[in-house]
């Protein structure tokens, strides 16, 4: 199993030279099984660097769980990049068809 932290700021994110080391995103976990299932923890800021990704590595079947509607935990939603919609590939497009 594989843990990736992609985002675990607070309220919201923060940018600049201060916060290079541990980055400056809201709270997004990439949970990935040794088979290469994706959960995904959470939709902060991180989400979108994390949608890049799975672009990149074409991981087009993922799993998200939020943990709770709060704002830092939600935000990176309209920005995730990865082929969510992509017709056939994930349940939700499954279960909106049936």
């Amino acid at each position: 199993m594989h843990i990736r932290c992609w985002g675990s700021r607070g309220s919201i994110p923060v940018s600049g030279r201060g916060f290079e080391k541990y980055g400056g995103d809201t709270t997004c976990v990439e949970v990935r099984s040794k088979k290469g299932d994706v959960v995904i923890v959470d939709a902060g800021s991180g989400l979108r660097p994390l949608g890049y990704a799975l672009v990149k590595q074409h991981a087009d079947r993922h799993y998200h769980d939020i943990t709770h509607a709060h704002l830092d935990h939600l935000m990176g939603a309209a920005l995730f990049r990865a082929p969510v919609f992509k017709l056939g590939k994930t349940d939700l497009a499954r279960a909106r068809a049936s």
